[in-house]
Protein backbone atom coordinates (compact mmCIF):
# COMPACT_ATOMS: atom_id res chain seq x y z
CA UNK A 1 0.00 0.00 0.00
CA UNK A 2 1.12 2.98 -1.08
CA UNK A 3 0.01 6.46 1.36
CA UNK A 4 0.89 9.52 2.33
CA UNK A 5 -1.57 9.35 5.59
CA UNK A 6 -0.15 7.19 8.14
CA UNK A 7 -1.68 3.61 8.48
CA UNK A 8 -3.85 2.67 11.14
CA UNK A 9 -4.01 5.93 12.09
CA UNK A 10 -7.39 7.89 12.11
CA UNK A 11 -7.70 11.26 9.99
CA UNK A 12 -10.21 13.63 8.48
CA UNK A 13 -10.25 13.62 4.73
CA UNK A 14 -12.16 16.74 4.00
CA UNK A 15 -9.51 19.07 6.00
CA UNK A 16 -6.65 17.17 4.07
CA UNK A 17 -7.01 19.77 0.91
CA UNK A 18 -7.73 23.04 0.27
CA UNK A 19 -9.51 24.67 -2.51
CA UNK A 20 -7.79 26.93 -5.34
CA UNK A 21 -9.59 29.67 -7.14
CA UNK A 22 -10.99 28.40 -10.40
CA UNK A 23 -9.40 25.00 -10.06
CA UNK A 24 -9.75 21.14 -9.34
CA UNK A 25 -6.96 20.57 -6.69
CA UNK A 26 -6.43 16.22 -5.98
CA UNK A 27 -4.52 14.46 -3.35
CA UNK A 28 -3.66 10.53 -3.75
CA UNK A 29 -4.73 8.94 -0.31
CA UNK A 30 -3.57 5.69 -1.19
CA UNK A 31 -3.06 3.33 -4.09
CA UNK A 32 -2.25 -0.36 -4.63
CA UNK A 33 -2.04 -2.33 -7.45
CA UNK A 34 -5.80 -3.04 -7.17
CA UNK A 35 -6.85 1.00 -7.54
CA UNK A 36 -6.56 3.94 -5.34
CA UNK A 37 -8.69 6.53 -3.66
CA UNK A 38 -8.29 10.05 -4.44
CA UNK A 39 -9.64 13.20 -2.53
CA UNK A 40 -10.84 16.31 -5.14
CA UNK A 41 -11.51 19.71 -4.37
CA UNK A 42 -13.30 21.72 -7.17
CA UNK A 43 -13.37 25.23 -6.78
CA UNK A 44 -17.34 26.37 -7.85
CA UNK A 45 -17.63 26.31 -11.65
CA UNK A 46 -14.42 24.12 -12.18
CA UNK A 47 -15.07 21.00 -14.70
CA UNK A 48 -13.19 18.06 -15.98
CA UNK A 49 -14.05 17.70 -19.37
CA UNK A 50 -15.47 15.00 -20.78
CA UNK A 51 -13.23 11.55 -19.72
CA UNK A 52 -13.27 8.01 -18.77
CA UNK A 53 -11.75 5.84 -16.08
CA UNK A 54 -9.66 2.64 -17.04
CA UNK A 55 -11.05 1.47 -14.16
CA UNK A 56 -14.46 1.01 -11.87
CA UNK A 57 -15.06 4.04 -10.16
CA UNK A 58 -17.30 4.91 -6.96
CA UNK A 59 -17.92 8.91 -6.72
CA UNK A 60 -18.36 10.18 -2.77
CA UNK A 61 -19.55 13.75 -2.34
CA UNK A 62 -18.17 15.05 1.13
CA UNK A 63 -19.46 18.69 0.32
CA UNK A 64 -20.50 20.93 -1.70
CA UNK A 65 -22.47 19.86 -5.35
CA UNK A 66 -21.84 18.50 -8.82
CA UNK A 67 -23.34 17.85 -11.60
CA UNK A 68 -21.99 14.53 -13.69
CA UNK A 69 -22.77 14.29 -17.41
CA UNK A 70 -23.37 10.79 -18.23
CA UNK A 71 -24.50 9.18 -21.57
CA UNK A 72 -25.81 12.63 -22.41
CA UNK A 73 -27.64 12.35 -19.18
CA UNK A 74 -26.97 15.34 -16.37
CA UNK A 75 -27.28 14.80 -12.42
CA UNK A 76 -26.86 16.54 -9.34
CA UNK A 77 -25.32 14.90 -6.89
CA UNK A 78 -25.02 16.56 -3.27
CA UNK A 79 -23.16 15.84 -0.39
CA UNK A 80 -23.68 12.56 0.87
CA UNK A 81 -24.38 11.50 -2.53
CA UNK A 82 -22.55 8.73 -4.63
CA UNK A 83 -22.36 7.44 -8.25
CA UNK A 84 -20.76 4.24 -9.81
CA UNK A 85 -19.41 4.13 -13.20
CA UNK A 86 -18.07 1.13 -15.04
CA UNK A 87 -14.27 1.43 -16.63
CA UNK A 88 -14.41 3.30 -19.67
CA UNK A 89 -18.05 5.01 -18.97
CA UNK A 90 -17.32 8.85 -20.75
CA UNK A 91 -18.04 11.45 -18.26
CA UNK A 92 -18.01 15.56 -17.24
CA UNK A 93 -17.99 16.49 -13.97
CA UNK A 94 -18.88 20.27 -13.05
CA UNK A 95 -18.91 21.91 -9.73
CA UNK A 96 -22.02 23.62 -8.79
CA UNK A 97 -20.63 24.68 -5.12
CA UNK A 98 -17.01 24.34 -3.61
CA UNK A 99 -16.94 21.00 -3.84
CA UNK A 100 -14.84 17.75 -2.31
CA UNK A 101 -14.86 14.72 -3.60
CA UNK A 102 -13.73 11.09 -2.59
CA UNK A 103 -13.06 8.89 -5.73
CA UNK A 104 -12.39 4.83 -5.70
CA UNK A 105 -10.63 3.35 -8.77
CA UNK A 106 -11.06 -0.37 -8.46
CA UNK A 107 -9.19 -2.28 -11.52
CA UNK A 108 -10.55 -5.36 -12.14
Amino acid sequence: MKTQEEIKTSFRLAGQLDFKAGEVVTKEVFSNANGSVTLLAFDKGAMLARHQSPADVLVYVIEGAVEFEVDDTRQELKAGDSILLPSSTPHTVLALDRTRVLLTRISA
